[in-house]
């Protein structure tokens, strides 16, 4: 039959951003598609699917505009869609229809995505528990709301004596990594910026072919993330008014937005100096102003669709802002998400600016995936230079930067809590830093972690074989400076602290 030719399923994202075509010659009376799609619960980023005929599936499509899903990430949301759709093909390639999938077409994906010979592009263990994240919400969703089967279950698992216990899932890939923690100290992590956002030679002189257009916006961007333990998501989706003034502080405070952080955890942040000033140097001084003028002359601000522009900021965190229509709105700050926040817009001396922190040469808000091309140009470059001088490779992901500023916190915390055990042996100082309960507190609240255990579970290992005097030399010499001077303070009085009387 031609059905049994049909290709797989087909996944489109919603963009109100582009014009919609009428289709009243197909369904007549069907009227403005974009206030429709809005009506039904449609966002920008919102997954759209149609069977391998064609066809759009009613359940399928509600899911992503159910609101607990809705308000996931953007980013989530996109890679769990991305997801479903393998699996909604390879039950399509079964001849099995998604409502009846059972947990032996989830054994055979399993199989299929990590191992079958068939597959000529298996993922990793970390890839399948994320498809699988992303099947088990849906039928989860779709048992809830119309008794549908999960395939995906969970069974029990009984400690070693036998009582108590927990749930674990079933189709876990065997040999899966608890974590993947790598870091740079603060020396590695100067070279390769130089090297690959600077265009510095490993002797630290600047390359006389290097043209750094936007070297000030890479720069500031890759000390936030190293400076603030933000997810590059989160420092992508920063807004201008989100940004402290500079200070004589050391840390300073922002806060994000919970639309905008995983799990819609909003939480406050704290960021270094250094990377304040690196944020208003681009602000006011640098690439930011010309690709703004350069957007502005193309009349690129004029055209975008739903814009909102900026009124005034209100003490209680809400924005005042005017809508495409010319109707007053009141929304909160920290409600907007992403695609929301490249809409933002104030009027300044010479037309609309973008209130998008993150500016493309253009003038257009930088989206989060292209930051990721901007790692892989610099790893490049670095691999180069390190490659001439005959040095060790050296590269770096926006993940290791959160795990570089948790290893610089894990080693604040220790090392003041082992000065003030100066009296201990050493292998009371050891067990004792294993035991530091407000340690693993403290990196929990500043990495966004729900609970100190999740944090422990992934850096506690990596982290614990670093012996005292091993963190030590991993800090910067301020911070050390900063934390003998402070161990000093807090010492006075203490009998158990030896100190040396100035």
């Amino acid at each position: 039959m031609a059905g049994d030719m049909a290709d797989g399923w087909t996944l489109h994202f919603y963009d109100f951003r582009q014009r919609f075509a009428p289709v009243d010659d197909v369904v007549p009376g069907l009227g403005d598609i974009p206030a429709w799609a809005k009506r039904n619960g449609a966002r920008d980023g919102t997954p759209f699917f149609l069977d391998p005929w064609g066809r759009a599936d009613a359940l399928v499509n509600a899911y992503w505009r159910d609101p607990l899903v809705r308000g996931r990430a953007t980013g989530t949301v996109r890679r769990y869609a991305l997801s479903l759709k393998v699996w909604l093909d390879f039950l399509h390639v079964l001849g099995v229809g998604w409502g009846q999938a059972s947990r032996s077409e989830l054994a055979a994906f399993k199989e299929w995505r990590l191992s079958a010979r068939e597959n000529p592009q298996h993922v990793s263990a970390d890839t399948f528990c994320v498809d699988r994240a992303a099947i088990r919400g849906f039928y989860w969703w779709a048992a809830e709301q119309h008794g549908i089967d999960n395939p995906v279950r969970a069974r029990a698992l009984a400690t070693s004596g036998g009582i108590g216990g927990h749930a674990a899932l079933e189709s876990t890939p065997a040999g899966m990594r608890r974590s993947d923690v790598k870091w740079l100290t603060p020396q590695a992590f100067r070279l390769w910026r130089n090297l690959g956002l600077r265009g510095f030679t490993v002797e630290g002189l600047p390359r006389h072919d290097w043209r750094g257009v936007t070297e000030d916006r890479d720069v500031a961007f890759v000390e936030g993330l190293f400076g603030t333990v933000l997810r590059i998501g989160e420092w992508a989706a920063m807004l201008t008014i989100e940004v402290p003034q500079p200070g004589s502080e050391g840390l300073l405070r922002s806060r994000v937005a919970s639309r905008c952080a995983k799990n819609g955890s909003g939480r406050t942040f704290w960021m270094r100096r250094r990377v304040v000033q690196h944020v208003h140097f681009y602000l006011q001084e640098g690439s930011r102003r010309a690709a703004i003028a350069r957007a502005q002359d193309a009349g690129r601000y004029e055209h975008i669709a739903d814009r909102w522009v900026l009124e005034r900021v209100r003490r209680d965190g809400q924005l005042e802002v005017v809508a495409e229509n010319g109707s007053l709105r009141r929304v909160r700050l920290d409600a907007l998400g992403p695609s929301t926040r490249m809409k933002l817009f104030r009027r300044g001396t010479d037309g609309l600016e973008p209130m998008w922190l993150w500016l493309n040469h253009d003038g257009t808000p930088r989206r989060k995936h292209s930051w990721y091309k901007t790692f892989d140009r610099a790893n490049t470059r670095a691999a180069k230079a390190l490659a001439e001088a005959g040095s060790p490779p050296l590269w770096c992901r926006p993940h290791m930067l959160r795990h570089s500023f948790a290893l610089r916190w894990f080693c604040i915390a220790t090392f003041v809590a082992w000065r003030r055990t100066d009296m201990l042996t050493r292998e009371e100082q050891r067990d004792f830093r294993n035991q530091l309960g407000d340690v693993w507190f403290l990196l929990a609240t500043l990495l966004g972690h729900r609970s100190a255990e999740v944090t422990r579970s992934v850096y506690l290992e990596p982290f614990q074989v670093l012996q005292v005097e091993e963190l030590i030399a991993l800090m910067d010499a301020d911070d050390r400076e900063a934390l003998e001077r402070l161990v000093a303070t807090v010492g006075i009085g203490e009998s158990r602290v030896l100190a040396v009387q100035p």
